[in-house]
C-alpha cells in the first residue's frame, strides 16, 4: 500500500514546519520544489540543471559540471530527513525520502496513516479478523526498527560530536587545504568585510570537516598571492591546495566564484558559483566549504 497524494502533502507540511527544517529555508524549498514536481507527474524532470535554476536562482549559463550545489545540497537533505525521522518523526507514518542518484523523492508508508480517532484507516471497509490479526506484531516491529536507527545514528552524532571537539593530529598523508584571502570586486569597505567574513568562515567549516589539515587564517593573510604563482604560495603554506576566490555584488544579490588549484603542478582541479545574500553568508560559507571538501576528496591530488 502506498501513501495517497494528501498523504504525502501532508507529511510535506509536517516536515516543513519541524525544528529540523525551521532554519533551513533553501533546503526546505529544495524539498518542496521535488516534491510537489513528482506529485504533479513531473519526476523525469528533476535534473540536477533544472533544480539549479529553479531551486538555487542559477541563470541559463548555469554548468552542473562546474558548481556543484546541487548534489551538496541534495547530501545535505538526505542527511535532514534521516535526522528528522530518527527524532520528532520517528512515529510518522508517511516516510519521504530521496535516494542516492536522481533527486525524485519516494514515499513509503511505515505503517497505515491513523483516521481522525486514531485507529488505521480502513478506507470504510470493515476490516476481517484474519487481516486485523495477521499484522498485530507489525506496529512494534516498526518502532523497534526506528528506535534502532534513532540509537544508531545518535551514537553518529555523538561520535561526530566527540571529534568535532577533540583536539586531533591530522595523518601525515592528509591533504593540506591554505584558504587564500577571498578578493572583493567593489572597493567598498563593507564589500572588503564580507569577503573577509566569507574567507573566515570557509577556512572554520573546511576545519570543522575533519578531512584535511588547513592551514590558519594569520597564514594566509600574509601571502600575496596576487603576485606568487601558485605553486610558490603553495610551497611558502605548505599547502597541497589553494583555494580562492572573487566575491561580487549586485545589489542585494552576491555571487562567489571560487576555484581549488593543486599546488604542484598548478592545475585547477575545480570551479564552482555560488549565489546568496548578504544575510545568507553563514549559509553561503557552509556551501562553498561542503562544495570544496566534497570536490577534493574525490579528486586525485597526492601529498
Amino acid at each position: 500500500m502506498s501513501p495517497s497524494g494528501d498523504d504525502v502533502r501532508r507529511q510535506l507540511d509536517r516536515l516543513l514546519a519541524s525544528a529540523v527544517f525551521a532554519n533551513a529555508g533553501r533546503m526546505s524549498r529544495f524539498l518542496k520544489f521535488v516534491v510537489e514536481q513528482t506529485l504533479a507527474g513531473e519526476g523525469e524532470r528533476l535534473k540536477e540543471y533544472v533544480i539549479g535554476v529553479e531551486v538555487f536562482d542559477r541563470d541559463a549559463s548555469y554548468d552542473p559540471r562546474l558548481d556543484s550545489i546541487v548534489r551538496v545540497e541534495a547530501a545535505r537533505l538526505r542527511s535532514k530527513l534521516a535526522e528528522y525521522y530518527a527524532g520528532e518523526g520517528r512515529g510518522d507514518a508517511v516516510i519521504l525520502s530521496l535516494p542516492k542518484g536522481g533527486y525524485a523523492p519516494v514515499a513509503t508508508l511505515d505503517h497505515p496513516p491513523a483516521g481522525a480517532n486514531g485507529a488505521p484507516r480502513t478506507n470504510g471497509a470493515a476490516a476481517s479478523p484474519a487481516v486485523q490479526s495477521e499484522p498485530a506484531s507489525q506496529p512494534a516491529r516498526s518502532i523497534s526498527r526506528r528506535w534502532a536507527l534513532g540509537a544508531l545514528l545518535a551514537a553518529g552524532a555523538a561520535s561526530a560530536a566527540i571529534v568535532a571537539w577533540t583536539p586531533r593530529v591530522a595523518p601525515v598523508t592528509e591533504l593540506r587545504v591554505a584558504v587564500l584571502p577571498f578578493s572583493s570586486s567593489g572597493a567598498a569597505a563593507d564589500g572588503e568585510d564580507l569577503a573577509r567574513r566569507l574567507t573566515e568562515g570557509v577556512t572554520a567549516e573546511l576545519v570543522r570537516a575533519g578531512k584535511f589539515s588547513v592551514v590558519a587564517s594569520s597564514s594566509t593573510r600574509a601571502v600575496q598571492s596576487t603576485t606568487q604563482r601558485a605553486r610558490e604560495v603553495a610551497a611558502a603554506l605548505d599547502a597541497d591546495v589553494v583555494v580562492g576566490a572573487r566575491v561580487s555584488a549586485d545589489g542585494q544579490r552576491l555571487r562567489v566564484e571560487t576555484y581549488a588549484v593543486d599546488g604542484a603542478r598548478e592545475e585547477k582541479v575545480w570551479v564552482g558559483s555560488f549565489a546568496g545574500t548578504a544575510g545568507d553568508a553563514d549559509a553561503l560559507e557552509r556551501e562553498i566549504a561542503a562544495a570544496v571538501a566534497d570536490e577534493l576528496t574525490a579528486a586525485k591530488i597526492s601529498r
